[in-house]
């Protein structure tokens, strides 16, 4: 489990949009991939250890390499949700 994870949003005509950022260094310790299968994991993992109900769509992952950072992008839907019920 990622321990350190930065945490942006923001809203644009009611949509939002999540950007987590975690240390490259501390990505490597437990995936050895990039790929949006695992940057969709670790947000529904993030938004469960938060009590978020928001229903990611468009999760995208990027490794900036000049700042050392793994960025995880997503638009999160609330609007018409039940209780979201987490995937394991």
């Amino acid at each position: 489990m990622i321990n350190s994870i930065l945490e942006k949003r923001m809203v644009n005509d009611g949509l939002q949009r999540i950007e987590l950022q975690i240390s490259a260094n501390e990505y490597k310790k437990i995936y050895d991939d990039y790929n949006d299968e695992i940057a969709y994991e670790i947000l529904n993992n993030h938004l469960q250890n938060r009590g978020d109900d928001g229903r990611p769509t468009n999760v995208q992952i990027r490794h900036e390499k000049n700042n050392n950072r793994i960025k995880i992008f997503a638009d999160l839907h609330y609007l018409g949700n039940d209780h979201t019920t987490y995937r394991r």
